[in-house]
């Protein structure tokens, strides 16, 4: 039973599929319109994680050539990789964190019931990855089972609201509204980036309202300005690996068409991820203002971040960029500090350097947008070489792989004396909560 609920957690079209049918049934829609919603809620988010499929299977190979260009050698980064070795090499840390999720979710309902943090958290597989990160941190001091569980599960809850009204400021900028929030584990580097942005840069010069010639105006449409710019990345990383290194990845076909395919195929699969948040979201939203009303009041879902991205596609694109940037400063700066290099994380910089990038620009324009992703690049890389130094990771089945959500970097680092990680996190729900009164005394 455990499992079948664990999988069901785990799986985002069937959690957002179900929160649509309860919100429909609470607010006594018929039973065409209950059976619609939810449907398509659940087809938009399953559009959504095919986009999001096709993107990673198109930039996996430009990740391998990227590193046989550049030369890089050094752990990967990866906190899937981390945490799915963390529960195969240690029954403790699997079977406690299994608990931890199940009950935290049902924590965070409770929290965001009696407090003012009203945050649903519905990004399963972030969920996962915090359970095992919070279980593995417990574990390594020494803690019971049984005391795993209890401080593990109201953790979890209490960072789950904690988390997406940290980042609410940043997307109520980008949004206009508090229809939905984020919940992924880099909500603390995003934001920090985009406050650095909002400081260094021009907020009047907005990127996506961006001034462009006519012949240059096809730039404005999403699917001609991702195009260009992996276009630009891939054949340049193709060029410079050359034809026989290419070869293994493009078989028979020719290594400059491939690498057109695989940037024009990067696009699908944004464009498709574009469908999807746009389809579950007309949906999701609504219903969900059953549960806001009957089961949690004002209560918000936080969803992944790609709920984002058709915000501002421009502030996505320059972010992306720039975060790759930042990361491959981060990954020498690293090697000189702490002697381990965090290999660049593509998937990272485009998923959630974008993000860094949308909130650049909604506190600094442009400017903002290009400084927030270099920053969330460089602090992504940076923090993850200084957690490989004093978290082992090996010993826990985990060797040769690093954590990119930075979050989950900052929680296991408050966390190596768990009564001082704790009471900081205490205290940053306790300020939040504070915060959150006082905006809806100002309302």
């Amino acid at each position: 039973m455990l499992d079948f609920i664990l999988n069901i957690m785990e799986t985002p079209a069937i959690v957002l599929g179900l929160v649509a049918l309860i919100g429909l049934l609470l607010q006594k829609k018929s039973v065409g319109q209950v059976f619609s919603g939810t449907v398509k809620t659940a087809l938009g988010m399953l559009v959504l994680s095919a986009g999001s499929s096709l993107i990673v299977t198109e930039i996996l190979p430009f990740v391998d050539l990227f590193s046989i260009v550049f030369k890089l050698d050094g752990f990967a980064t990866s906190s899937e990789a981390v945490v799915g070795a963390m529960q195969a090499a240690v029954p403790a840390i699997a079977s406690t964190s299994a608990l931890i999720m199940a009950i935290g979710f049902l924590v965070n309902v409770l929290v965001a019931r009696i407090s003012p943090l009203k945050y649903i958290f519905l990004t399963g597989h972030m969920m996962w990855i915090l359970s095992v990160a919070i279980a593995g941190s417990l574990y390594s001091f020494g803690m019971s089972e049984t005391m795993i569980v209890v401080i593990g599960s109201i953790l979890q809850g209490v960072l789950m609201v904690v988390l997406p009204a940290l980042g609410q400021p940043m997307v109520r900028k980008v949004t206009g509204n508090d229809n939905f929030a984020i919940a992924h584990l880099t909500t603390i580097g995003t934001v920090g980036a985009a406050y650095v942005g909002g400081l260094l840069g021009d907020k009047s010069k907005n990127a996506e309202d961006m001034k462009l010639p006519e012949s240059l105006e096809f730039f404005k449409d999403t699917s001609m300005s991702v195009s260009i710019v992996m276009g630009v990345f891939y054949l340049l990383v193709v060029l410079l690996a050359g034809p026989e290194a290419v070869s293994e990845y493009a078989g028979n076909t020719n290594y400059i068409v491939y690498g057109i395919l695989k940037a024009l195929g990067f696009t699908a699969g944004i464009l498709v991820l574009l469908q999807g948040v746009r389809m579950f979201l007309g949906e999701l939203v609504p219903a969900f203002k059953g549960i806001s009303d009957k089961l949690v009041p004002g209560a918000i879902p936080a969803l992944d971040v790609p709920a984002l991205f058709a915000f501002a596609p421009t502030s996505l694109m320059i972010g992306f960029v720039t975060a790759v940037v930042g990361m491959i400063v981060g990954m020498f700066i690293s090697s000189a500090i702490f002697k381990v290099a965090p290999l660049v994380s593509i998937i990272g910089a485009f998923f959630t350097g974008g993000v860094a990038g949308i909130y650049g620009n909604a506190t600094g324009g442009r400017r903002g947008a290009a400084i927030a992703g270099f920053v969330y690049g460089f602090i992504l890389i940076f923090f993850s070489g200084f957690l490989f130094t004093i978290f082992d990771y090996a010993a826990y089945g985990a060797a040769g792989v690093g954590h990119d959500c930075v979050d989950v970097m900052a929680i296991m680092w408050m966390l190596k004396v768990p009564y001082i990680g704790i009471a900081i996190i205490v205290v940053a729900f306790a300020l939040l909560s504070w915060v959150a009164l006082k905006k809806k005394k100002v309302q």
